[in-house]
């Protein structure tokens, strides 16, 4: 059954990638009105095909974040838009994840001797909301990275949403004009900091729970003598 899934979904994603070609080079050159005529009225139509872009974009991060939120808002209005943004991004994602949990998932058990993946697994859920907030990592390199790990799904799935629930209503506020354009790098390099800084500061402590730990055990084995 999860080899069927697994390539049910591969040939989707293919299929969906070849006959695509056209629309991406319309979508990339902001020829939207011509898109969205080649699309047509039909609203099931128009979800599957703008799906298919989020797919892509959760598989090999080839269309920007920011412009599919952006394209998404200018076909079915802020709210809507920012909806389907996030449910499409939310699904890809997922998919993507049990893409690589299914189909490559061995491969990754060869590295499970190393100490940092080990520490990351025991922290999926702060690891992937960290990750997913971090506006410079492309979502591809999380799904399948987090697919390949041992991160319990219900860890991944939690974070994932929430970090999509808040990074994609902050790009839905750079699409409507409400945070300008102009400043999207400098809010993306303080978030970014802010990020590193709360990161830092969960290492310290680990670190220093840690010699507290060493401490306390040498102590003891004084006391002991």
């Amino acid at each position: 059954m999860k080899l069927f899934f697994f390539f049910l979904l591969v040939l989707f994603i293919g299929a969906g990638f070849i006959y695509q070609q056209e629309w991406i080079v319309y979508f990339h050159s902001g020829d939207w009105e011509i898109l969205q005529k080649k699309m047509g009225e039909n609203l099931l139509t128009i979800l599957i095909i703008t799906f298919g872009f989020m797919m892509m974009q959760n598989i090999f991060s080839i269309l920007p974040f920011l412009l599919l939120t952006m394209f998404n808002i200018w076909l079915f209005g802020f709210f809507y838009g920012y909806i389907w943004s996030l449910i499409g991004n939310f699904l890809g994602s997922v998919l993507v994840f049990y893409l690589g949990r299914y189909g490559f998932h061995k491969w990754g058990m060869k590295y499970n001797h190393l100490t940092i993946k080990q520490k990351i697994e025991n922290n999926g859920f702060k690891f992937v909301l960290w990750l997913r907030l971090f506006p410079f990592m492309p979502a591809s390199v999380i799904n399948i990275g987090c697919g390949l790990s041992n991160i319990k799904a219900k860890d991944y799935i939690t974070a994932t949403f929430i970090g999509n629930t808040i990074f994609v209503f902050m790009l839905a506020l750079f699409s409507e004009g409400v945070i300008a354009l102009e400043y999207q790098y400098t809010i993306y390099i303080v978030l970014t900091i802010f990020l590193i800084l709360i990161g830092s500061a969960q290492v310290r402590k680990a670190v220093l729970k840690r010699k507290d730990k060493q401490r306390q055990q040498c102590k003891s084995y004084f006391l002991n003598l």
